[in-house]
């Protein structure tokens, strides 16, 4: 009988990303992988959240507020974040009774404050127990690596928010490093060329869709796009051609802090683990490895073997699943 009542319950593993969310259910898979925003009325009343919300983002009236509830990684919002959570608790169609355990991940850096956030806002969408595990953790068990083993791998999570860089052994972190520079700063850099280089006012949906759809690092496989927004000077709607040769140039300043943040992590590594990242190199995972020739543009600048996954957006939400699957093997790579 008490075998019965635990198969009722369920595990619950989420990638609480700045830009996406990715819920994993158990015995259901992935059930969840929206943008992680939230629109509402006075009152807090719900409007749309996730896809809906964000094609409301810089559209709507007065009487709507369309927000990201996170920044780097972490909730910034902590009523909108708690709604917004058990918003996409409430599409994987779980009862709130039958919430067993939650498991978040959350950048390396996050602080005691911030991790309390979290872990209150699983609680009230009804989770029973709730644990943490760092984003590279989670991103490297995704990818297959076995962190519980001697030898050392290095994972670089890229997310919306955060770059989360870390060098995983013996289910801990070596060596980390978490910079408040990922793909929302790439987005900034495009609404800043927009505007000083086309004379554009162009909002962040915009920027978002161009990088997704365009951005490549690629020397020799240049393009064109086209840009629109509103004329800075004389305030109408203009579109302006683009080759994909200028996301070098605008990105500069982003993959500069990146790549040293890299570098800086190689820096601290003890010396006898120098092998196994030179013979293992570099996983990049989350949304930010999505971007075409982004890991040659590390490796030619670090001189060591750079690869991205397939899945790598689902990399830490993989990893939560794993977890989740083997709790008791994992148990001690968490942070809670």
């Amino acid at each position: 009988m008490l075998s019965f009542f635990k198969r009722l319950f369920v595990d619950i593993g989420v990638d609480l990303g700045t830009a996406n969310t990715v819920v994993y259910v158990g015995h259901k898979g992935y059930v969840v992988n929206e943008p992680s925003v939230i629109a509402y009325k006075k009152q807090n009343q719900i409007v749309a959240v996730g896809r809906d919300a964000r094609d409301m983002l810089g559209k709507t009236h007065p009487g709507i507020t369309v927000i990201r509830p996170l920044a780097d990684g972490v909730i910034a919002d902590f009523v909108a974040g708690e709604e917004m959570i058990k918003a996409f608790i409430r599409q994987a169609g779980i009862p709130r009774m039958l919430i067993n355990r939650i498991l978040i991940g959350v950048p390396t850096g996050v602080t005691s404050v911030e991790k309390r956030a979290v872990i209150e806002s699983a609680q009230l969408a009804g989770a029973r127990k709730v644990h943490l595990i760092s984003e590279p953790m989670a991103a490297a068990i995704g990818v297959g690596v076995n962190v519980l083993g001697s030898h050392a791998n290095m994972i670089v999570d890229i997310g919306g928010g955060t770059t989360d860089i870390a060098v995983i052994n013996y289910g801990g972190l070596v060596v980390d490093n978490t910079i408040r520079v990922a793909g929302d700063e790439l987005n900034e850099a495009l609404v800043r060329y927009a505007k000083h280089e086309l004379n554009l006012r162009i909002g962040e949906s915009t920027a978002e869709r161009i990088k997704m759809e365009y951005a490549t690092l690629k020397d020799n496989e240049h393009t064109h796009f086209v840009i629109k927004g509103i004329d800075i000077q004389e305030g109408i709607p203009r579109q302006v051609e683009v080759s994909t040769a200028v996301f070098c140039d605008v990105f500069q300043d982003v993959l500069t802090s990146i790549t040293n943040a890299i570098i800086q992590t190689l820096d601290k590594l003890p010396p006898d683990l120098a092998g196994d990242v030179i013979d293992r190199g570099i996983i990049l995972t989350g949304g930010g490895a999505l971007m075409e020739g982004l890991d040659g543009y590390i490796r030619n600048i670090i001189n060591l073997p750079v690869s991205s996954p397939s899945n790598a957006l689902f990399c830490v939400a993989e990893g939560t699943r794993k977890v989740l699957d083997n709790f008791e093997m994992y148990k001690n790579v968490l942070l809670t």
